[in-house]
């Protein structure tokens, strides 16, 4: 029996797919056709007409301070998250496999930040993290001048990887609680039968058997930090203090639209796509090759 869905006419699933096409085509394909285009050229604000200048932009930024200062707060944000999401929703997840009381419950609170907004989790954070009257203000009544993340950018940076790793973590979690309930009961069993505890099952078990989830996990957190840490940064930081968190997401705004460089900004953003493309096929090629022995 053929399980395959049938429909009245061979143009039926196309046209059910339009909508979402051109969803794709005018919010993602043209933008980013656009933006290739315009990245080789001197395009003047206010449609002022524009000028071919090849790989000038490209050379520009290659040799702009601003863009390495940039590159290297995009690394540390991406990093220093994606650790902190992952580690968190992996100790969860594992905690939540043994004996635990109100584990349906649990579940549902820890996937509730998904819903949330980067930027409201910005404008949230930003009341909490203020050096007057945050949760952290008592450091200041006993050191004062020692929490002011307004100024010190180590202390901002810090405040938007915990954030927006608060973010990421119900999908990680999402990810790792599926992989660990796809593992034998009888093989977690034999293995406390023979006095393995919940430790080393996790190390010696769990661990190996859920890699693949690790890798998918990382590979969406990379490319989350890249594109999406935009409404966080913007909403928290403004990529301040000293440009110590404009990320590559938000320099990209900074400069096309309060800088008005659109050859620039669009030159930036090809970038920044090569380097997302690149992270991306990476990791996957990774995956691929592990896939024989996970």
């Amino acid at each position: 029996m053929d399980a395959r869905p049938a429909f009245p006419a061979r143009w039926f699933p196309l046209l059910l797919a339009t909508p979402q096409m051109l969803i794709v085509f005018l919010f993602f394909l043209w933008p980013a056709v656009k933006a290739i285009a315009w990245s080789f050229y001197l395009v003047r604000p206010f449609g002022n007409g524009s000028r071919f200048v090849g790989l000038d932009n490209y050379l520009r930024i290659l040799t702009d301070d601003s863009f390495y200062a940039s590159l290297r707060a995009t690394l540390v944000f991406t990093a220093g998250s994606t650790l902190l999401a992952v580690t968190i929703a992996l100790a969860l997840a594992a905690c939540l496999e043994l004996d635990v009381r109100a584990k349906r419950l649990l579940r549902s609170i820890f996937i509730w930040p998904y819903a949330v907004a980067g930027v409201v989790v910005g404008i949230v954070l930003k009341v909490l993290i203020n050096p007057v009257t945050g949760l952290l203000a008592f450091l200041n009544q006993l050191w004062p001048g020692v929490w002011a993340p307004h100024l010190i950018g180590t202390q901002a940076m810090l405040a938007l990887i915990a954030a927006f790793a608060w973010t990421q973590v119900p999908l990680n979690f999402i990810l790792f609680s599926a992989a660990l309930q796809r593992i034998p009961v009888d093989l977690m069993g034999a293995a406390a039968i023979d006095g393995a505890g919940p430790w080393r099952r996790f190390i010696d078990i769990q661990l190996p058997m859920i890699a693949p989830a690790l890798l998918l996990a990382g590979v969406i957190n990379v490319i989350e930090a890249f594109t999406h840490g935009f409404g966080l940064v913007d909403a928290l930081t403004q990529g301040g203090p000293g440009r110590s968190t404009a990320i590559l997401a938000y320099q990209i705004y900074s400069d096309g639209f309060i800088g008005l460089d659109l050859s620039g900004s669009s030159a930036l953003s090809v970038v920044l796509m090569l380097f997302i493309v690149a992270l991306t096929l990476l990791q996957l090629r990774f995956f691929r090759q592990g896939e024989g022995r996970w």
